[in-house]
């Protein structure tokens, strides 16, 4: 994910000798994590190609991005299955100090899906319990360190703000392949595009996207909704392959 002004790339990189290429999908995804890869945090200068090291681990991590109006502050997470991840979400600061962790999960609890408010203003993600249908929007202060739980919602899997944070967009869940115990963590699907409203704590659905959640081509992402607002935020843009074929939709809200 790039930094606001689009000057520079937060990416990861990893090891050639340590990529899983015998599988796909989210067999793939599991015997990445097992394999404990060589990783590093990187800072990618656009204009130059050149990159920083900002951080290396020797075990699986993704989902890089710079806090947006903030090129001190990075974010990563620890990947692989939900349910053995301990502590998901991660801050450090460009220099590479100040690693911190932004929670510590509670006993059968995962984090997923941690994305920004545009503005820069929260940290926000997906939560759930082992054995529930319902999860949880939750929110950090990157500057405070304070996280707090917003509000219980249908089982989305991803979300994705306004500009502002005030409203939200998420999609509605099959089954999860980023588990170990997927009976343990089985429940009922949800077929809808949801709204939610922060600032009364209220949500609605918004469409049906139908998707299949399934692998395509290897890939365990392209058939996932990904919901987002458009820029006037009038419409709600997903994909899925309701239609049999992977394609991009629009919604009026």
């Amino acid at each position: 994910m790039p930094n606001s002004a689009c000057t520079k790339l937060a990416a990861i990189e990893t090891w050639a000798t340590d990529v899983v290429e015998t599988a796909s999908g989210w067999e793939r995804f599991r015997l990445q994590y097992e394999r404990r890869p060589r990783q590093r945090l990187l800072s990618i200068d656009i204009a130059s190609g050149k990159a920083a090291v900002i951080h290396e681990e020797q075990r699986y991590i993704g989902h890089a991005m710079y806090r947006p109006f903030d090129d001190h502050t990075m974010g990563f997470c620890h990947e692989g299955p939900h349910d053995l991840v301990d502590a998901r979400i991660w801050l450090i600061d460009e220099d590479g100090r100040n690693l911190r962790r932004v929670r510590e999960h509670a006993p059968g609890e995962a984090c997923m899906h941690e994305f920004w408010v545009p503005d820069g203003s929260r940290l926000m993600w997906v939560s759930y319990v082992k054995g529930s249908q319902q999860r949880f929007i939750w929110a950090a202060d990157p500057a405070g360190g304070r996280n707090e739980v917003i509000m219980p919602m249908p089982p989305c899997a991803h979300l994705m703000s306004n500009f502002n944070g005030s409203l939200l967009v998420g999609d509605g869940a099959g089954q999860l392949g980023d588990v170990i115990d997927k009976d343990g963590h089985a429940f009922e699907p949800d077929p809808y595009i949801h709204l939610f409203d922060l600032k009364t704590r209220s949500h609605r659905p918004v469409c049906r996207h139908d998707t299949s959640w399934a692998e395509y081509r290897g890939s365990t992402q392209t058939t996932h909704p990904h919901p987002s607002f458009t820029p006037d935020e009038r419409q709600v843009l997903f994909s899925s392959d309701r239609d049999g074929k992977v394609a991009l939709y629009l919604a009026d809200l």
